[in-house]
């Protein structure tokens, strides 16, 4: 089936390839990457202040999360810009694709790991718990994409390049049945996490608009990324443009979605930094001096 020039295109960008639009594929996924990261840059004095005078373990690990997973994204992108010689096995793009897409498991599952604990801000034991089983997770599932790159040579992250390899060939059920399982995975804890609020159990989840409309946009997410996988595994070649939606907006748009839903408003609110600053003047007016009455 050879499929249509726009399909064609969208299959260039679902699973890049040197010959053609890695380019164009590297530069719509690193510049809203290196615009948010830029973003963070611009607030980094006053984000580093408001977490040091928190104390808050998850606001804090959340927030180099975010930096991290940005950072290698672009790494990544500009890697693949630097790096097209025609043919070779790519061992470094393999690598930095499993080092994101770590980073980025590891993000999405820690958020539901740890608001399936209980919605509290502040719980180092609650923290080492979540990174513990998102880590493992996400760990478990990287062995499993180096063993199919590595190990049975299926390319997961870009068109095999062989000389030979084409549309027909990226279709394979090897490859796209391992994405289908992924999303259909997480698909699925989201519609679940949507239920809740319609149970006896909606007290375990916070109440919050913002939550459900985020976990909402990665349900769609990962159903627009299910319909995809379908697709392609069963060579229809449009399935192409329907993953590389979901493939765009994930990598280029997950970690502002994951920024303005848990962190813009903990930043942005001045309560603590008002207390904080009221304490400072009281105890320089010495309301906290031993002044020898006791009680």
């Amino acid at each position: 089936m050879g499929g249509s020039h726009e399909d064609r295109f969208c299959l260039d960008f679902v699973s890049p390839h040197v010959d053609r639009s890695i380019v164009l594929y590297d530069l719509a996924i690193g510049l809203p990457t290196a615009a948010f990261l830029a973003f963070l840059g611009w607030g980094f004095r006053h984000s580093a202040k408001k977490l040091r005078r928190s104390g808050s373990h998850i606001m804090t690990t959340y927030y180099c999360f975010l930096w991290a997973v940005s950072l290698l994204n672009l790494i990544r992108c500009c890697t693949q810009i630097g790096q097209t010689e025609k043919h070779g096995p790519h061992v470094m793009w393999n690598l930095l694709w499993l080092m994101t897409r770590f980073g980025m498991v590891l993000l999405e599952l820690s958020v539901v790991v740890f608001l399936l604990q209980g919605y509290v801000t502040s719980g180092l034991e609650a923290l080492i718990r979540t990174l513990a089983i998102s880590g493992g997770i996400a760990m478990i599932e990287t062995v499993m994409m180096t063993i199919y790159i590595f190990g049975i040579h299926v390319p997961l992250f870009m068109k095999k390049d062989d000389g030979g390899g084409d549309e027909e060939e990226d279709m394979s059920w090897a490859k796209w049945s391992f994405w289908l399982l992924h999303h259909l995975a997480f698909m699925l804890v989201y519609l679940l996490i949507l239920v809740v609020p319609y149970t006896q159990w909606r007290d375990l989840l916070p109440a919050k608009p913002s939550f459900y409309r985020y976990v909402a946009a990665l349900f769609l997410l990962s159903l627009t990324a299910v319909l995809g996988s379908i697709m392609i595994g069963s060579h229809v070649s449009s399935g192409y443009c329907v993953y590389g939606v979901a493939s765009f907006l994930y990598y280029a748009a997950y970690p502002p979605l994951l920024y303005w839903t848990f962190l813009a408003e903990f930043f942005a609110d001045d309560e603590l930094d008002r207390e904080l600053m009221y304490y400072s003047e009281m105890k320089e007016a010495g309301y906290f001096e031993d002044n020898g009455i006791n009680f």
